[in-house]
């Protein structure tokens, strides 16, 4: 009962993440699942709830987004997480938690030290983005937004067309993710039963993040986001 507690709990938080800055729920979400129901079963149900309820985020994103810019990385990160899901789902999970939470560290480096893609902007290194998030989620189960948004905030575009892009990315990719892990037989019924209880809640923080994006600056909750993902992957590393 105390698990169910904690993940219903996580699920809120998550989706509060996930409708306030356009991503990072799987930071939060797919860790502690993983603790609670296992790596492929838990990251399997984060990405059932999390694409689901990220619907509500894309009406406003797809029509904000600059599609000359998206689709490269877009497309480069569909086909890499479609591909790599084999290694994620055929590897022994204690060896993913411990792969999951040494990038999970690395990923909370680069969100504390601000670090931003500073390089050409092209469409090669939004494939390179793309590739980086697609197979950072396939291979390993470690949401793909993270890395979407180091590559798009560091544009001189403005915000909402950032958000639109680190959304539209982040929820379409997670797709070709759900698809992979069908084909090799991992979403279950339970799987589906799970999804079913967590996402309610998940659906609730997502509405209520979308209104704190009108009126709080994104600033100090992406410091807090960082922290979060440094705890979770120490906590994914040592359980």
């Amino acid at each position: 009962m105390l698990e169910i507690s904690v993940a219903f709990a996580t699920s809120l938080l998550s989706g509060l993440i996930r409708g306030y800055t356009g991503f990072a729920s799987g930071l939060f979400l797919v860790p502690i699942f993983a603790i609670i129901f296992g790596p492929i079963e838990g990251i399997a149900i984060a990405a059932i709830v999390s694409s689901i309820g990220g619907i509500q985020l894309l009406p406003n994103a797809l029509k904000a987004a600059d599609w000359g810019v998206l689709m490269p990385p877009l497309v480069a990160a569909a086909i890499t997480c479609f591909l790599t899901v084999g290694f994620l789902v055929s590897n022994d999970p204690a060896t993913i938690k411990k792969l999951m939470g040494g990038f999970l560290m690395f990923a909370a480096v680069l969100l504390i030290g601000g670090w931003k893609y500073s390089g050409p902007r092209s469409s090669y290194a939004g494939v390179c983005a793309g590739m980086l998030s697609g197979g950072a989620l396939g291979g390993l189960g470690v949401p793909a937004g993270q890395f979407f948004a180091l590559y798009f905030v560091s544009s001189n575009g403005n915000p909402i067309t950032q958000r639109a892009h680190i959304v539209v990315s982040a929820g379409l990719t997670i797709i070709f993710f759900l698809l992979g892990l069908i084909y090799a037989g991992k979403i279950l019924a339970e799987t589906l039963l799970l999804a079913a209880i967590f996402t309610p809640p998940f659906l609730f923080g997502v509405w209520a993040g979308a209104k704190l994006f009108q009126i709080l600056p994104l600033t100090w909750f992406t410091s807090v986001v960082a922290w979060l993902v440094a705890v979770t992957g120490v906590t994914i590393l040592f359980s």
